[in-house]
């Protein structure tokens, strides 16, 4: 074992955190991969979390549109509830989020830390929209009997269960991240 303390680990690592980049010779090395990810899965949030919002703004529009054009209040009522619903559960999952600060390791791993959290909760809020999928279609499929329809119904009950796959898959590396970036955390301590 090296005389050196834990912890001068970690001021090498804050040190070189704040080094210029081309000091190194232009690599940045992995020290700024998390930097990167931070920003990269920052983007990347923000553009979902617009694309589930306004779908679910617009998907409140066509069922008020669908139930008003086709007398069909019983369908435009669900789907706005339906989409209510998906736009609550989509801002609490992003609620707090914001831009990523990494200016330290500490404040990186601690950014990582809630961007992992988020996907978690991104994870949870995608299966209970997918489960209300589910139920709006029993609902459509309840109201609209048609065997010409089935098929949709089906398929769209067939994509709800592979999208809960999905996000249970999602919710499997968030956890693991959380706990990755937990120990790192503790590890400063």
């Amino acid at each position: 074992m090296s005389d050196q303390k834990p912890e001068a680990d970690w001021t090498d690592l804050a040190e070189v955190w704040t080094a210029p980049a081309d000091s190194a010779g232009g690599d940045p090395g992995p020290e700024r991969d998390l930097s990167r990810a931070l920003r990269r899965r920052a983007r990347l949030g923000a553009l979902n979390f617009h694309i589930e919002a306004w779908g679910a703004v617009l998907a409140a529009a066509a069922g008020g549109w669908f139930a008003f054009r086709h007398d069909s209040p019983l369908i435009g009522a669900a789907a706005v509830a339906f989409s209510l619903f998906a736009l609550i559960a989509t801002l609490w999952a992003r609620r707090g989020l914001g831009a990523p600060d990494a200016d330290t390791p500490r404040e990186a791993l601690s950014a990582a830390l809630r961007q992992a959290r988020a996907g978690l909760k991104w994870a949870r809020a995608g299966q209970a929209i997918s489960l209300a999928g589910v139920a709006f279609l029993a609902v459509m499929a309840a109201l609209r009997p048609a065997p010409e329809v089935a098929p949709v119904y089906l398929g769209g009950g067939a994509l709800m269960a592979c999208a809960i796959l999905f996000y249970e898959r999602h919710a499997r590396r968030s956890r693991a991240r959380i706990a990755r970036h937990e120990a790192a955390l503790a590890e400063l301590d």
